[in-house]
């Protein structure tokens, strides 16, 4: 990554060159486009802390066009990035090359099966489909936390799951097809029944390649075992390799390693998904504990309990809750030292499917070592006042940073056994290194916990792992945040920001190690 000490270096993009010629020579200057420095520099951050202005901007309106962006980018070697809803904390919405604005004109949603699917370009917002879908009874699978602003794009590109979907509701597991747009310019609609037959006419030798791949890994047992423990836990660790296991077919094991790579297999120019019912009877309860340990004990039993949402938050996060003046009532009158709070769910179809829920798990609340008598409300008021102080706590901690400071924010995945501990000794490590008011929060339901910090010192750019091995996880599905990645496996390389061809030589890389 290039480092810039002010925004005037950063506007001296060296790819300004190649883009001139680009925008001259091909059909890409039919296209709505811009080298204006305003423009350049608006779309140059994303939500991370990182500064990269692009070269230029472009703005496709159909797959088709995203084909010809593609091949001209190869002939002049120019890196471009896909860029939606620019809310990525990591900085997978930036780059100095050529940025693709995907917002504008990919915002169709199409409603099918009275909600039970619905078809969606990259360009909508999670919000604005479930706006789309709510009257049918139906919502997305995944939930992020900023989903009245993250759009579909990021979704498919992170495969992002939520408070609330955990592993089982999230893209891979609730996406049915897709139209994609590899970097050579083919165009594959999979819901076609001849999208596999099409995939090996054009590319036989990513399709051939993805069949030799999947034949290794399966024919090995101790790969098999590996792949099965990574992803029986959240783990968005570089290309969803467990899809060689889940999917036969070279087009479906394409499509779902298409989601989580972050924009660098192809372009996602719509995706088709699978909805969920929403549950319209729903309670809400804050349980605060003495400290954090005791909370994250607690959750076996919750989840044993049938908690649909169970989310932690620590002592910093309360106290950064309370600061907002808006807390609720029950987060606000707590006289924070070690505490800790879990906010929780029941979902039902009905309100007596409520009641028996609530009351199933009465004892199991009571002999909780809670600081005070555990209370559910149904009030909508209520719930969203208990949930706002969760789903906006990054945005109170970065908005309230000291002037100079970064917000960093990363995701751990740990067996829920450890959780607690984990979550103490990563305290510890921030109040050490000198990490001011560092929070952790997150769902705890599958372990996995968001730590957010601010420094003005440099920090390792991804905190990751399990608690069997965290290094040897990191050194296989190693997925930093910086502008470029390798792996530490010879022959793949992923950069996520890198010329068309290099992203076309990224998956044929990855094909030919099975070679």
């Amino acid at each position: 990554m290039t480092v810039v000490s002010n925004t005037s270096e950063a506007l001296n993009s060296p790819y300004a060159n190649a883009l001139e010629h680009m925008l001259a020579e091909t059909r890409a200057h039919t296209l709505d486009s811009s080298v204006k420095e305003i423009d350049r520099l608006a779309i140059s951050h994303d939500a991370s802390h990182y500064l990269l202005v692009p070269a230029g901007i472009v703005r496709p309106d159909s797959a088709e066009a995203v084909a010809d962006i593609f091949r001209a980018a190869s002939a002049f070697d120019l890196p471009l990035t896909f860029r939606s809803g620019g809310t990525s904390l990591s900085g997978q919405a930036s780059g100095n090359g050529l940025m693709v604005d995907t917002r504008r004109n990919f915002k169709k949603i199409e409603v099918l099966d009275g909600g039970k699917r619905v078809r969606v370009q990259p360009g909508a917002t999670v919000m604005a489909v479930n706006n789309m879908l709510a009257p049918y009874g139906y919502k997305l699978g995944p939930d992020p936390a900023s989903w009245s602003a993250c759009t579909i794009g990021g979704v498919v590109a992170n495969n992002s799951s939520g408070m609330s979907s955990g592993t089982e509701f999230n893209t891979y597991n609730t996406l049915e097809s897709m139209v994609f747009v590899l970097p050579s310019g083919t165009v594959i609609d999979t819901s076609a029944p001849d999208a596999d037959a099409r995939l090996r006419a054009l590319e036989p030798e990513i399709h051939e390649g993805l069949l030799r791949l999947r034949k290794r890994v399966v024919e090995n047992p101790e790969s098999v075992a590996r792949i099965r423990q990574q992803y029986s836990m959240k783990n968005t660790m570089g290309y969803g390799v467990n899809s060689l296991l889940d999917y036969s077919t070279p087009v479906d094991i394409l499509q779902h390693l298409l989601i989580g790579s972050e924009g660098t297999l192809g372009f996602v120019a719509s995706a088709t998904y699978r909805t969920l019912p929403i549950h319209k009877f729903v309670s809400t309860g804050l349980l605060v504990f003495d400290n954090l340990l005791d909370a994250t004990r607690s959750v076996p039993e919750l989840v044993a309990n049938h908690l649909a949402t169970v989310e932690l938050m620590d002592a910093t996060s309360i106290r950064v809750a309370q600061r907002t003046g808006q807390a609720a009532e029950a987060l606000a009158a707590i006289d924070v030292r070690d505490h800790a709070a879990l906010l929780v769910e029941f979902q039902g179809n009905s309100e007596q499917e409520l009641t028996d829920l609530a009351a199933s798990a009465a004892p199991m609340f009571d002999a909780l070592p809670v600081v005070s008598p555990v209370e559910m409300t149904s009030k909508l008021s209520e719930r969203n006042a208990l949930w706002a102080a969760r789903r906006g706590l990054y945005t109170t901690v970065a908005g309230n940073r000291p002037t100079g400071t970064n917000a960093l924010l990363e995701d751990v995945v740990v067996p829920v056994d450890v959780l607690g501990t984990t979550c103490r000794d990563l305290t510890a490590l921030f109040d050490a290194h000198g990490y001011q008011d560092s929070v952790i929060s997150g769902t705890q339901k599958t372990a996995i916990f968001t730590s957010c910090s601010t420094s003005s010192s440099a920090m390792p750019n991804s905190l990751c792992g399990t608690a069997n091995s965290p290094k040897k996880w990191c050194s296989s599905f190693w997925r930093p945040t910086a502008r470029s990645r390798q792996s530490t496996e010879p022959g793949v390389l992923w950069h996520r920001s890198c010329a068309a061809n290099s992203v076309t030589s990224s998956l044929r890389s990855c094909v030919k190690l099975s070679a």
